[in-house]
């Protein structure tokens, strides 16, 4: 459910139709309105009184918001997972890296690089051993690619700016902490300020 409000399937302001959503899931009722709690819970959706629940609003002024926790967080998750990153990790990290390289030679729709994108940054909070880092991030993450698909969609898919997270694996795989950082800071910046440039 929140991969379709993140990517823009359910767009900011739209209703949420429970009963779709549960034949769409196939889900009871109650395991939905659980979720939507919890979306609730990280500003993804909006309950109203007598109307159900909606796609939270997107507010011109969470991107800055946003963006400076995650220039200030981004960097320790990266560099606390090279110091964890470990060989049985590197399966997980392979297959992600594989991913990443084929988009020199493979073209993706933007959503589905989103996806990529986010699945990547997911993977390094996890290799971050802290969970309460891994669970802050995920959901300014989740924010982030809201943000980023409104303003991207109209716009060619930022392949560049995804590849970046290669190097950041790379350097990741080999326990290069201080790289690790230094190389997520400059993605961050990057990304936002190219980002900036669309509004």
């Amino acid at each position: 459910m929140a991969d379709r409000i993140i990517t823009l399937d359910i767009r900011p302001n739209e209703a949420i139709n429970e009963s779709q959503l549960s034949k769409d899931m196939q889900m009871g009722r109650t395991p939905i309105r659980e979720a939507l709690g919890k979306l609730e819970n990280d500003r993804l959706v909006v309950t109203k009184m007598r109307k159900g629940a909606f796609a939270a609003p997107v507010d011109a002024s969470d991107f800055r918001q946003v963006s400076l926790i995650r220039h200030a967080l981004e960097p320790v998750a990266a560099g606390l997972a090279a110091e964890h990153y470990h060989p049985g990790h590197a399966e997980t990290l392979d297959q992600h890296l594989e991913l990443l390289r084929s988009l020199r030679t493979r073209s993706l729709e933007q959503s589905e690089l989103m996806r990529l994108h986010l699945a990547v940054h997911k993977l390094i909070y996890g290799l971050s051993m802290n969970r309460h880092l891994e669970d802050t991030l995920t959901r300014y993450a989740h924010l982030s690619i809201r943000l980023w698909s409104l303003l991207l969609e109209r716009q060619p898919p930022v392949v560049e700016r995804t590849l970046e997270l290669a190097e950041i694996l790379e350097r990741i795989e080999a326990n290069d902490s201080e790289q690790s950082r230094s190389l997520m800071d400059q993605h961050v910046r990057a990304f936002d300020n190219y980002l900036a440039g669309l509004r």
